[in-house]
């Protein structure tokens, strides 16, 4: 197939219609791009392709058209038929009607079939190539047992030499993980990562003729599995849900037996592909994810910032990067006690572990160590990430990590986030970051109205309240509001900064805002 993003050709056969066939829309930091089948008959034309990039007013459109790729491969009974559409293929000015049949044979191939009459296959998709399709099943820690069950380290909730029991049996939670099916075995690795050995001691991958890799932790395969499932996940939200789908656009290998089962796990850049080896002394380090996502973000920020990783501040920069993506990971999957990390593997007899919640400030001084100073840069950008939309936060920060340099301080990272905001989001949350930034000793100019008095009255303008709008215009500090209804039912929570317009449900009627001690009604026209 013709590449959509470098071939233009502009084909007279077709007409592109304006109710084209969508097939894909993705949204980038810088754009929406969209992919469609132009029509005929109102049905879709398979081997003709428009994609559509729209950058603010710019619009770029790219029309192509693919060879056809006969096979002699017809439809099996035995095929499993993942859906089916009529449509056309377009060939010298002549439409083919066709039906286009997507399936899943008995080897784990999978094809888009398009055939005609019901006969004859004239083109044909592989879709193997992509991560040579499958999807296994296995058992995982979510995130791990001590989270998951809100127990504490101790009892039937400790490693005993890898053993396990009903208690942490009742933890592990069955998943779906992309994987590799080939040469009738089934492999663990996909587009993000390979579970391989590479470290002593020598223990193959786990490989199975089926697709069931449901293990215990006291089973070899735990985990290997436990370690695909998590890296996978987490690199699905930087790429896919971030949108840095240039970030480890590698496949990453992975070593779960390694290190001469010490308790250790480390990143390694220097070979090609990059490696990650994953340690086993007392809990085995692939179990908890805390560990995982850590040595991972390692990866990540050697993947934005090459060669950089020189200086003690940036160093500690680094730790403290890989504690705040653990503590993320974690809180998507169970938010308690999200800030203390490595629960499992740590906080026990095997090492004392790590929490990112604290109110050190950079202006303090620092501690001279990289892992204890790491947690405080982690929970800087925890504080951000606290008081912005998720996405907004993790994507400010991602990109930002693009700008690191050799030799740089916590004061450079916290201009580069800034500098960030402003080229993402024209500068929109330069105040939100600026007073975090001033809480945390990293700036020093105009901080002084971080405080204000408890007898602040707000001035509030009401002019705009028929559109269910107002705004405040003498905050002197990020402040916390509260929208309710008369009958006490909580519509709107945020943290507001100055000239803030604030957008609640528009429906008629009377609310309540809440600021502080300070309690207003309004009434929306």
């Amino acid at each position: 197939m013709k590449k959509l993003i470098i071939i233009l050709l502009f084909l007279t056969s077709v007409t592109y219609a304006q109710r084209d066939y969508h097939i894909v829309t993705k949204q980038s930091l810088i754009g929406t791009h969209s992919l469609f089948h132009p029509t005929y008959q109102a049905l879709p034309v398979f081997n003709h392709y428009i994609k559509k990039n729209i950058f603010g007013k710019e619009v770029q459109t790219f029309k192509t058209e693919s060879d056809l790729e006969p096979i002699e491969r017809q439809l099996l009974t035995s095929d499993s038929i993942l859906n089916s559409q009529n449509g056309f293929i377009e060939v010298d000015e002549e439409y083919i009607a066709i039906k286009a049949y997507t399936i899943l044979g008995l080897d784990g191939k999978s094809f888009t079939l398009y055939i005609k009459n019901n006969q004859e296959t004239i083109h044909h998709l592989s879709h193997n190539h992509y991560l040579k399709d499958t999807t296994i099943i296995g058992t995982v820690f979510l995130p791990d047992p001590i989270t998951s069950s809100g127990n504490s380290y101790g009892g039937d909730f400790s490693d005993n030499n890898d053993q396990t029991n009903s208690s942490l049996n009742n933890e592990l939670y069955q998943v779906n993980i992309p994987a590799t099916f080939d040469n009738g075995e089934f492999l663990l690795e996909n587009k993000h990562l390979k579970i391989i050995n590479q470290s002593s001691p020598d223990i193959s991958p786990t490989v199975r003729s089926d697709s069931n890799f449901k293990f215990n932790r006291s089973q070899q395969g735990f985990e290997e599995v436990n370690a695909l499932y998590h890296i996978s996940r987490f690199a699905d939200y930087i790429k896919d849900t971030l949108g840095f789908s240039s970030l480890m656009n590698y496949q990453i290998h992975v070593d779960v037996y390694a290190l001469n089962n010490n308790d250790q796990s480390e990143f390694v850049s220097s070979t090609i592909p990059p490696r990650l080896n994953f340690g086993q002394g007392c809990v085995d380090d692939a179990e908890d994810p805390d560990i995982l996502i850590h040595e991972y973000s390692h990866a990540l920020s050697h993947s934005a910032a090459q060669g950089t990783l020189v200086g003690y501040e940036r160093q500690a920069m680094d730790e403290g990067y890989g504690d705040y993506w653990a503590a993320v990971y974690s809180k998507q999957l169970n938010e308690n006690n999200y800030k203390t990390i490595f629960n499992w593997d740590g906080h026990n007899e095997c090492w004392e572990g790590r929490s990112i919640d604290n109110n050190r400030k950079y202006s303090d001084g620092l501690d001279g160590n990289k892992y204890t100073d790491g947690k405080l840069f982690a929970a800087t950008l925890m504080d951000i990430r606290n008081h912005l939309e998720d996405s907004v936060a993790d994507r400010i920060i991602i990109q930002s990590t693009f700008s690191w340099f050799p030799n740089m301080t916590f004061e450079d990272a916290a201009d580069l986030i800034l500098k960030t905001d402003t080229l993402l989001y024209e500068n929109q949350n330069a105040g939100l970051l600026h007073w975090l930034f001033c809480k945390r000793g990293l700036k020093t100019e105009n901080c002084e109205n971080s405080i204000s008095e408890i007898d602040w009255e707000p001035n509030i303008d009401y002019s705009l309240l028929s559109q269910g709008i107002f705004r405040i215009y003498n905050l002197e500090s990020p402040e916390e509001i509260s929208i309710f209804t008369t009958a006490g039912r909580l519509i709107q929570k945020n943290t507001i900064f100055q000239n803030t317009v604030i957008i609640p449900n528009t429906t008629k009627g009377i609310y309540l805002i809440q600021i502080r001690n300070k309690t207003f009604k309004v009434l929306m026209k």
